[in-house]
């Protein structure tokens, strides 16, 4: 690989000033091809967030959306390039130089929107809406909005996985019961190939552990009356908000949206790469265009200039 590289960096010097723009506007065509794709493939199978609802119409549709514009730009700017046409390679500069800052508001937009960025593993702990912030957190507190979001995380059977708990000994906090091999692999720090929680399924799936509830099976939890008058029980208004019922379980609870938001925010800090490489690019795209096209602008000009001195 280093042995081609080198070659190749050979190869590039010895090529004449044009020929080397027509060769980086190729590599850049290819590069805008493959970001285009990446944002399609990405937009329609991630949706920057849960795989179930998610905000969707907030990250799908600009994703798809810069998608398609990148992917628009590659045909123009190989169409002119390959027949000389210099209004189509104009158009290809001018979707690449619309695209670029577009792509700039969308990536920080996301970051803004989701509260920063979280690459960490999913935690066993309990979900918390006031440990969020960004707009999508004062989105998801507005009840007109959690109204259209809660039916889709239930009929989407975000719960169905929900295996036996266990109470944690070291937090307390009840957690997936693990099979022997499950157990082995934690003991020797092996964390792929162990179940744990989602935040959705850890949210909305089962009271927050504060409440004191005691556990059955599945998501049929007892309320005690011990636990009617402790004093989280008092303060959590999720404790009240939880039901047996299939069709409600936490879905309104405040630790559900905040494990809504956890999600979405686990989601586009690894998904945000694409968008990412897409910038990176459309500017480098950008520039090996204007690099290819400058000298026939100036040789154009030439031209011009001759005949009105003729």
């Amino acid at each position: 690989m280093a042995l081609f590289g080198v070659r190749e960096m050979r190869r590039f010097e010895r090529m004449t000033p044009e020929r080397r723009a027509e060769y980086l506007l190729g590599m850049a065509g290819v590069l805008t091809l493959v970001t285009s794709i990446a944002l399609l493939l990405s937009g329609s199978t991630y949706g920057y967030g849960s795989k179930v609802c998610t905000g969707r119409g907030v990250f799908f549709s600009p994703t798809i959306a810069l998608g398609l514009l990148l992917m628009a730009a590659f045909i123009l700017g190989t169409c002119g390039q390959r027949y000389g046409d210099e209004c189509l390679f104009g158009c290809y500069l001018l979707g690449l130089l619309i695209a670029f800052p577009l792509l700039l508001a969308f990536i920080i937009f996301g970051y803004v929107a989701v509260g920063g960025i979280d690459l960490g593993d999913v935690s066993v702990r309990e979900y918390n809406l006031e440990e969020y912030s960004g707009w999508l957190r004062g989105r998801v507190a507005d009840p007109h909005y959690w109204e259209t979001t809660s039916p889709c995380l239930r009929d989407g059977n975000v719960c169905s996985g929900m295996t036996r708990l266990v109470r944690d000994p070291d937090t307390g906090i009840f957690v997936p019961e693990l099979s022997p091999y499950e157990r082995w692999l934690k003991e020797h720090g092996i964390k792929k190939g162990v179940h744990v929680m989602s935040p959705i399924e850890s949210g909305c799936c089962k009271p927050p552990t504060s409440c004191g509830f005691t556990y059955v099976n599945g998501t049929t939890w007892i309320p005690t009356p011990a636990a009617a008058g402790a004093p989280a029980a008092a303060t959590n208004v999720d404790c009240s908000r939880w039901s047996n019922n299939q069709q409600t379980l936490c879905f309104q609870c405040d630790s559900c949206k905040a494990g809504f938001l956890d999600d979405i925010k686990k989601a586009w800090s690894f998904d945000a790469r694409y968008p990412i490489l897409a910038l990176v690019g459309a500017f480098l795209s950008c520039f090996a265009g204007v690099k290819y096209w400058r000298p026939r602008l100036d040789t154009g000009y030439s031209l011009i200039r001759e005949r009105a001195v003729a």
